[in-house]
């Protein structure tokens, strides 16, 4: 997990800044800033123990990859009850 910050700040990095979080986007500016909040108040260091829960909250809303696992395991289990053996249907136009 690293965080970019520049080495010299100036009026073009603070405005491509926002570029590089999830801020601008809906979804997941709630998880970040209770992140950022956390490593606030614990510094980088300490935080990255005391605020993993808030980390993986903000990287399972980014990558989605616990829902993506839950989507394929449905399907998967779809495909399979969908090859049981049914009867044939009948002829087209018979009664």
């Amino acid at each position: 997990m690293a965080f970019l910050s520049p080495f010299f700040r100036n009026p073009i990095t603070d405005f491509t800044g926002p570029l590089m979080s999830a801020q601008t986007g809906l979804r997941c500016a709630e998880f970040e800033m209770q992140m950022m909040n956390c490593y606030e108040a614990y510094g980088y260091p300490k935080g990255i123990e005391s605020c993993q829960a808030y980390y993986d909250d903000f990287k399972e809303c980014c990558t989605r990859e616990k829902q993506m696992t839950r989507v394929v395991a449905i399907q998967t289990e779809r495909d399979r009850q969908a090859k049981t053996v049914y009867e044939k249907p009948p002829a087209m136009h018979t009664l």
